[in-house]
């Protein structure tokens, strides 16, 4: 199984958009994937829709198959939203739509970041390597994606550490319990070195290559 980050190109998904979507919304950001139902084609999800200074909810030009079940919750001009999309078979069937068939399939996982914006469309799935092949080889020709980044899928908060080395794990485990991490610092990058058995040089090296995996990691997409 693998995890893939995929920034599409926007002018291709805004042409199957409702004209002037994006006028009044800022962005589109997924939070939580409730039900998906790939005999029916819905899928119900929690999402926090911005909209732009000025501008209502009510004011969204949203697709036929998305609708807004209920507002969860609202803070200044953001809006959480519970949402259904219903995606009709004859829509999948048009053959320019053909890439909704391949991202409904029953073997992939929808996870997050996912991101809608004027100028920035992302979506994360995780599965198998020979079907995120056959996504590839239909998304590619249609000049969908704009960047793509695989990383080992994760389903756990705590499971953020594998991306790291052991090596890396080891040190910035040591790092947390003798509160480098703490505001102000307990240790110093010095007395952390000397805790290990290693040189100050290499201790900074390693927590700073972990400090930039689990940032990359977190914000892939953003």
């Amino acid at each position: 199984m693998r995890r893939a980050v995929i920034e599409v190109n926007p002018t291709y998904v805004s042409k199957f958009l409702p004209k002037g979507f994006f006028d009044d919304l800022d962005y589109i950001e997924g939070k939580a994937l409730l039900r998906m139902d790939f005999e029916k084609g819905v899928k119900i999800a929690i999402f926090d829709i911005k909209m732009k200074e000025g501008a209502a909810l009510e004011d969204l030009k949203m697709p036929d198959e998305f609708t807004i079940l209920n507002i969860l919750g609202k803070k200044d001009n953001t809006h959480m939203c519970l949402t259904r999309a219903k995606y009709k078979k004859s829509l999948l069937k048009l053959s320019e739509l053909h890439f909704l068939k391949v991202l409904t399939a029953e073997n992939i996982i929808f996870d997050f970041p996912f991101i809608v914006s004027k100028d920035k469309i992302v979506f994360t799935v995780i599965t198998d390597n020979k079907y995120l092949k056959k996504i590839l080889e239909v998304l590619k020709p249609l000049g969908f994606i704009k960047n793509i980044s695989f990383h080992k899928p994760t389903f756990s908060e705590y499971n953020i550490l594998s991306c790291l080395t052991d090596r890396q794990k080891e040190i910035i485990i040591v790092a947390q319990k003798n509160g480098y991490y703490n505001v102000p610092r307990e240790i110093t990058a010095e007395e952390l070195s000397k805790k290990l058995g290693i040189s100050k040089a290499t201790t900074v090296e390693h927590l700073r290559k972990a400090e930039n995996r689990i940032i990359s990691h977190i914000v892939a997409g953003y």
